[in-house]
């Protein structure tokens, strides 16, 4: 067997990633990555998602807004806001503080997962300016980052850099040989195509209660507001493993989310909540996984929770997903059933009937 003698890495052949300018001034790293900036009142922070991500705060002071915590969770960032917002107005609840008006101020980014490339450049972005915002004593992200191949630490540099581009000798990875297409992100808004075939009609929540309509079966449910004749999907309901029993379950959500009609932005205006559900015998079937992907690939989730299903598409062979954007993707020639929606298949059907109804007169 030939022997290949592989060269280390020097530190010429490495690129420091880009530095972040500070906690006061402004930078386009982080505002691409990040959303604006918001005040953290209890009804923004509700909009934050439950799933991992990074959350920035800021005090705004006259004309100056100074990040003054970055916090990464692989969890639930919803309650990582409520504490650390919690710990920040205890900070700023002085004399000083209430003379100048301090405003606090938040932003966050989600992600599927911590080893994102995105994520992991992004604290090498903080780590390289060299500085800890004001409440931290360690940088956020640095176990990732120890962990990562797709950066390397320079001892010379005192950086975190990218390493240079792949050696001639590195095999390329194939092509797959088989056609996908990215299926279609949701919106969150009425109509939506994908949605609209799978479930069932809306109703409204306390009518469907009152009359036992909701099947006892197992499957998932929606619960959306509906205010000035407009839907706002707030929340999918579901278990660790999917399914869960429509009927029993929805009485007790209900129950417990009726508090969201007290919202200001509600109770004036005669909101209520409507429900729709799904029957769904087999959780893990392309058909689910396809729906699945349509929520992941949204650039936004509901009010409230999380989406299911992104572990059962990942182990689903059918679908891939998109390096440059993220986005879900499944075999053309598996799925193509999926694609044709009830909606278009009324289409195909009405189309049908006029050629024949045309033909017919020709005859005649």
């Amino acid at each position: 067997m030939p022997q290949c003698n592989f060269s280390t890495k020097k530190e010429s052949e490495v690129v420091p990633v880009d530095s972040c300018p500070g906690w006061l001034n402004p930078c386009t790293f982080c505002d691409k990555r990040f959303g604006d900036w918001i005040e953290a009142t209890e009804e923004n922070l509700a909009k934050i998602p439950t799933k991992p991500g990074i959350l920035e705060i800021a005090f705004k002071s006259k004309n100056s807004t100074e990040i003054v915590s970055v916090i990464l969770d692989t969890h639930d960032l919803q309650k990582t806001a409520y504490e650390s917002v919690d710990s920040a107005k205890e900070i700023i609840a002085d004399k000083k503080s209430k003379v100048t008006k301090t405003v606090i101020l938040c932003r966050w980014v989600v992600f599927k997962q911590s080893n994102d490339k995105n994520i992991t450049t992004l604290c090498a972005h903080w780590y390289n300016y060299g500085v800890l915002p004001k409440f931290l004593k360690s940088w956020p992200g640095l176990d990732i980052l120890q962990k990562t191949d797709s950066l390397i630490y320079s001892e010379k540099l005192q950086k975190w850099c990218y390493p240079k581009k792949e050696a001639f000798w590195r095999k390329p990875k194939q092509l797959p040989t088989k056609l996908v297409e990215v299926v279609k992100s949701c919106t969150w808004t009425q109509p939506c195509e994908i949605c609209d075939s799978y479930f069932s009609k809306w109703e409204r929540a306390e009518d469907v209660i009152a009359h036992d309509k909701a099947p006892d079966a197992n499957g998932i449910f929606m619960l959306a507001i509906c205010c000035e004749q407009k839907l706002e999907v707030c929340e999918i309901v579901f278990f660790n493993d999917i399914v869960l029993n429509i009927r029993r379950s929805l009485e007790s959500v209900y129950t417990h989310k009726k508090y969201l009609l007290k919202r200001k932005d509600y109770a004036s205006k005669n909101a209520f909540l409507m429900v729709r559900w799904l029957e769904l015998k087999d959780p893990q079937s392309d058909n689910s996984c396809f729906l699945y992907a349509h929520w992941l690939n949204s650039d936004s989730r509901p009010m409230y929770r999380s989406v299911p299903g992104v572990d059962i598409v990942k182990k689903n062979k059918h679908f891939v997903i998109r390096t440059r954007d993220q986005k879900w993707c499944y075999e053309i020639d598996t799925l193509k059933q999926i694609k044709t929606t009830k909606f278009q298949q009324k289409r195909h059907i009405i189309s049908d009937l006029k050629e024949d109804i045309c033909l017919n007169f020709g005859d005649n």
